[in-house]
């Protein structure tokens, strides 16, 4: 396209499938920003050289798309923006180019934040970074991951859990000052992922698979502190030992306490040492 050259509404709709009406909005849009120019009889015209738009566009990308991402989830969280967007929409908030805002909203989807509506739309999951999200997501976990362990078509994956343990016995063997966060939150998202994926279930296995992803991506552990970091990793190893004993059930109660125990943050543990519901097991 060169400048000069008309600009099509219907011709425009039917390349990107929409109808006419977001298509004349876009063309105000640009037209306010110089772009495109109304004509006399009606309709657009193109003012700018897309070549140098391009130029433009690419001097824009000083904000990337991993910064997008996270102001559309510190907005979409504060309520500064509604759970329906446009590609457009969010590049006039952010003035970024398409590309930044489109690689933003993809890895939205990847984290299952975000997914494509009709039209331009864009889904923006607000319920999945609300204020009582966290407690929302132990309550989902307490209903699945125990009732998971103990399906019929469960199949325990010996590597992968003789790999686990490897690295939860390092991080047992770090006092307080030395306990590696990062290990331990890789450590944490594998071994809930590994339940996932060995449960049996398919429709179980994708709803925890992907509950687990978006959990990795607004991690608690940073807010909690390390001597529960440290006791969870211990009770993560008994519930290893009862599922490579074959102990589904046993595994099952040690998974619901877990997860009770990580919701209050605040467990009350004895002497400081192991909890009680995890006393009873023998080692």
């Amino acid at each position: 396209m060169s400048p000069g050259e008309r600009l099509a509404e219907q011709a425009l709709a039917s390349l990107c499938s929409v109808s006419r009406t977001p298509i004349r909005k876009a063309l105000q849009i640009l037209a306010e920003r110089g772009l495109v120019t109304a004509e006399a009889e009606g309709g657009f015209a193109l003012v700018a050289d897309p070549s140098v738009t391009a130029r433009l566009d690419h001097a824009s990308e000083g904000t990337t798309e991993t910064e997008i991402y996270a102001a559309i989830l510190r907005d979409l969280a504060a309520g500064r923006i509604s759970g329906m967007q446009t590609i457009a929409a969010l590049q006039r908030r952010y003035s970024v180019s398409r590309q930044t805002v489109l690689n933003a909203l993809l890895k939205l989807c990847d984290e299952n934040l975000a997914e494509r509506a009709p039209g331009q739309q864009w889904i923006l999951k607000q319920f999945a970074i609300s204020a009582d999200a966290v407690s929302k997501s132990y309550e989902f976990r307490l209903v699945t991951e125990p009732l998971a362990l103990t399906l019929p078509e469960f199949k325990r994956d010996m590597p992968a859990l003789t790999s686990l343990r490897q690295s939860m016995l390092v991080l047992k063997s770090m006092n307080e000052a030395a306990f590696d966060r990062r290990l331990f939150e890789r450590t944490d998202f594998d071994f809930h992922m590994l339940v996932a994926r060995s449960c049996g279930n398919p429709f179980m296995a994708e709803a925890l698979v992907n509950h687990h992803r978006r959990r990795r991506n607004n991690p608690v552990s940073g807010h909690v502190n390390v001597f529960r970091l440290v006791q969870s990793n211990l009770e993560h190893i008994q519930i290893l030992e009862q599922m490579e004993r074959g102990q589904m059930e046993l595994a099952a109660d040690l998974m619901r306490v877990h997860i009770q125990l990580s919701q209050s943050q605040r467990p009350r543990l004895a002497g400081r040492g192991v909890p009680p519901a995890f006393k009873l097991v023998s080692r």
